[in-house]
């Protein structure tokens, strides 16, 4: 589809992500895939003085959080907890001075991310603000702060800034582990595959037109379970709320594995699932799981890896087949959130929702109005 002057910046937006990420990699990734992040607080000694990460946000950004726990576990081997920045008051918090405690933040102006982060930095941890804006409350706060780089938000609902958060987190647990003595040899390639990345964002939105048929399609019901497993978990989240939040649609994300147990009993014809799987990691449950979901009639839409390595069986069952292009499994959700990105905005359209004002947030929360006089 072409770019209008009269489209809403959402869809602008989500089509800037090849541009905004290939500028993200510019600023961090350095010669010989030195991670250029070294900054108070993120100098050597402090690096190799954490114990644990502690990763706070709301809404969209804290999705972004979810997804890097698994890097930052995996790369860092760094016990990492990720809360929704409301519950941070909640409970005993459980950091210290060998926390880095990371809010996450796309205006930096979100009561209840400083306020987490206040909380954190009472307690000793090293605080981190991970923004795009700059200054805000948050990063005066915080200890020391990077920058997404996603350019100037005109919408409420974030898009281009989620991508470009979960990119920069993914740069950081690469940046804790070669502090920790931890990069080998597979992740330095894994590294080199990000420079990778804009381009495979940017074969999924030449695909635009297949989901808009798919937002048609969908439009006929009332309701769509985003199932996935894994680091795609959080993806199946970040969709749904994009849905119930730019095209005013009730969605709801699961895990396949938790979906047996309660939420299949809704399953039927008028119960549409989307399915994030990779034949790599989706398993004899997951293809059991798409069994059952079929068995009871439900329409099922698979986003996945097209290709050699595409699962026949997982094909096979579904309705529609959106093809992802091969990309690692750590690399994975920044390509697979692009098609729901784009069905909430087809979907919204086709609502008639104001897909850049749709009124989903209350006052305080994580967006402030731009400037969109230039």
């Amino acid at each position: 589809m072409k770019e209008t002057d009269k489209e809403p910046f959402f869809i602008k937006e989500i089509r800037e992500q090849p541009k905004v990420l290939a500028n993200t990699l510019t600023k961090y990734l350095g010669p010989n895939l030195y991670l250029k992040m070294t900054r108070p607080p993120l100098d050597e000694a402090t690096l190799r003085g954490v114990n644990q990460v502690y990763i706070t946000a709301c809404g969209t950004s804290y999705h972004a959080g979810m997804t890097a726990r698994y890097i930052f576990e995996e790369l860092s081997q760094l016990p990492t907890v990720v809360e929704p920045a409301s519950e941070a008051g909640r409970h005993h918090l459980l950091v210290d001075d060998k926390t880095l405690a990371v809010a996450v933040s796309q205006s930096g102006r979100s009561s209840d991310t400083l306020s987490a982060l206040n909380l954190a930095k009472a307690r000793g941890a090293v605080t981190l603000a991970l923004v795009n804006d700059s200054p805000s409350p948050l990063t005066e706060a915080a200890s020391g702060y990077l920058m997404t780089l996603a350019g100037q938000v005109f919408t409420l609902s974030s898009t281009k800034a989620f991508t470009s958060q979960t990119l920069v987190l993914g740069l950081l647990a690469f940046r804790l582990a070669q502090s920790r003595g931890l990069m080998k040899e597979p992740w330095r390639q894994e590294l080199e595959n990000l420079g990778r990345v804009p381009e495979m964002v940017r074969y999924v939105l030449a695909l635009e037109d297949r989901v808009a048929l798919m937002a048609k399609a969908l439009a006929n019901y009332e309701q769509v379970f985003i199932l996935a497993r894994g680091a795609l978990l959080p993806m199946a989240y970040e969709g749904a709320l994009k849905l119930k939040e730019v095209a005013h649609f009730h969605a709801e994300g699961y895990s396949t594995g938790e979906f047996g147990h309660g939420p299949l009993g809704l399953v039927g014809p008028r119960s549409p699932i989307i399915l994030i799987a990779f034949a790599d990691e989706a398993g004899s449950s997951t293809l059991a799981l798409a069994r059952s979901l079929k068995a009871r009639g439900a329409p099922l839409w698979l986003i996945s890896e097209d290709g050699p390595k595409k699962d026949l069986a997982l094909s096979s069952l579904a309705d529609d087949f959106f093809p992802l292009p091969a990309v690692q499994p750590r690399l994975r959700p920044m390509v697979a959130i692009i098609p729901l990105q784009l069905l909430a905005y087809h979907l919204g359209r086709l609502r008639r929702v104001d897909v850049d004002n749709p009124g989903g947030l209350l006052g305080g929360e994580d967006w402030v109005q731009p400037d969109k006089s230039h």
